[in-house]
């Protein structure tokens, strides 16, 4: 088991999404980072013995103003247990495990007065399992306290009551341990990353299917073209663009001077999702990674802020989920294209010569059916508002809602590209293309693939087609890295 050192250099996304789903893990937080850590602590304490400190030595929420009397301990544990409501689907163990591994680098970092130990019991959990059952509802983007706090509970032994699964007991809750632990967006930014990973992943695999279909149609290169792309440079037009060049480099030659749109545009939708993709995952590098708790401990001082607000991460999100509704709605256009017989020079609906015989025409339904999910998806999040804590907390960036519809935008994008490559598999045998070239990895993962034309249920091919457009994009990369 490969050890994955916390706190001498940034986790990147991919690295998370990756250890997450990788089951158990061996992590270990760096001298420097427990160094930070009991530096940040050590102020915490000494600011907490002769002034204010928020959470700390008060109440919470419109409670700011109230003094905690009497014994700290009993005040952290209420915070805790009064914060972890215990709501809604469990969440995913994949989910879970990126909170732990988000939540142990951003303690790292040094800034929000953890102690060390709290810090080893969630590499511990990590490492040796299990994991709690952390369920889903209650955060709205301006902290993830649900369930950062069922977590710390978790880690004191305290299962949720509707749990009965034992939680070893691998920390001792102390004065002053609740807010530094619950003052984070890790879960959204654990479930924003997880689904960042998934939509990269179809990008490129919607651009591998995209490129069968140009075979299948006989697509027109010069939408591609270099200079096409350099008259006009934006970042992802110009990236999507040199992909396609690459993925069609032995295409046939063009059948029509001009191509529909699902075709011509690829380009600047496609690369309008590769923006939004790198602009989420710039934004992610720098939030798995940083000290944003409230308040905050630096330089000696105690600083009450709201930094801790996921405002940038939920308009990113918001972004990558209204991209994705063109670049699907440019898949399921090229899926009718391919049944249509004045551009494939097939047979309507890619049917058997039967009279009356339907092909693949349901695909068409299946897709429309995703893309109006999708778009219903696609709604901002951003555009809710909250008023929490008698008015004290006036708005809300629900980023924790904007990453649970980016989770779900991955199964409706992935419909819908893999009915696209079904179909242009089909296309592609009726036409009695060989496989070789560019695109033979994908051709070879489409042999499962049934290869009867007659009229017949087609959801096992879709399915089989889904599951594989991971690998789909893994070919993609290869092919024009």
């Amino acid at each position: 088991m490969n050890v994955l050192r916390i706190g001498d250099d940034p986790l990147a996304p991919a690295t998370v999404a990756a250890a997450a789903r990788g089951g158990l893990l061996e992590v270990e937080l760096t001298e420097t980072a427990r160094g930070r850590m009991a530096v940040a602590h050590r102020t915490a304490q000494h600011t907490a013995r002769d002034h204010e400190v928020y959470g700390f030595t008060t109440g919470v929420g419109a409670n700011r103003d109230v003094e905690v009397a009497g014994e700290l301990q009993a005040h952290t544990l209420r915070l805790l247990r009064s914060h972890a409501a215990g709501l809604g689907d469990p969440l995913p163990e994949e989910i879970v495990r990126a909170t732990l591994l988000v939540r142990l680098a951003q303690m790292a970092a040094g800034a929000g007065g953890n102690r060390p130990l709290v810090a080893d019991a969630l590499a511990a959990v990590l490492r040796e399992g299990p994991l709690p059952r952390l369920r889903q509802l209650g955060g709205i983007g301006t902290g993830d306290l649900t369930v950062l706090a069922q977590l710390a509970l978790a880690l004191a032994g305290e299962a949720d009551p509707r749990d009965p699964s034992e939680l070893p007991h691998r920390l001792d809750i102390e004065p002053g341990d609740a807010l530094p632990f619950m003052s984070s967006n890790a879960a959204t930014f654990a479930t924003a990353l997880l689904a960042w990973a998934d939509l990269a992943d179809l990008l490129d695999a919607g651009l591998g299917v995209a490129a069968l279909t140009f075979h299948a149609l006989e697509g027109n290169r010069e939408a591609f073209d270099a200079a096409v792309a350099a008259a006009r440079p934006l970042a992802g037009l110009t990236a999507v663009a040199a992909r396609m060049r690459a993925l069609t480099a032995d295409a046939p030659p063009a059948a029509r001077l001009q191509d529909p749109f699902g075709l011509r545009c690829l380009p600047p939708v496609a690369g309008a999702l590769n923006d939004a993709l790198v602009g989420l995952e710039d934004v992610l590098a720098i939030e798995i990674n940083a000290g944003a708790e409230n308040p905050l401990f630096a330089d000696g001082r105690a600083l009450h802020h709201g930094g801790f607000h996921a405002a940038t991460c939920a308009l990113a999100l918001d972004g990558v989920r209204l991209a994705l509704v063109p670049f699907a709605s440019l898949s399921a256009a090229r899926l009718t294209h391919l049944m249509a017989p004045e551009l494939s020079g097939l047979t309507p609906f890619l049917a058997i010569d039967e009279p009356g015989a339907s092909g693949v025409l349901i695909a068409e339904y299946l897709a429309a059916d995703a893309l109006a999910r999708l778009r219903a998806e696609a709604v901002p999040a951003v555009l809710g508002s909250a008023s929490i804590s008698r008015g004290l907390e006036e708005h809300a960036s629900f980023a924790w809602q904007a990453a649970g519809q980016a989770r779900r935008a991955v199964t409706h994008v992935r419909t819908v590209v893999a009915l696209e490559w079904v179909v242009a598999e089909r296309a592609l045998r009726m036409r009695s293309v060989a496989p070789g070239g560019v695109l033979e990895p994908a051709r070879a993962l489409a042999q499962g693939f049934d290869a009867r034309l007659e009229d017949r249920p087609i959801g096992e091919d879709v399915a089989r087609a889904a599951a594989a457009l991971s690998a789909v994009a893994g070919a993609v990369r290869a092919a024009t890295a």
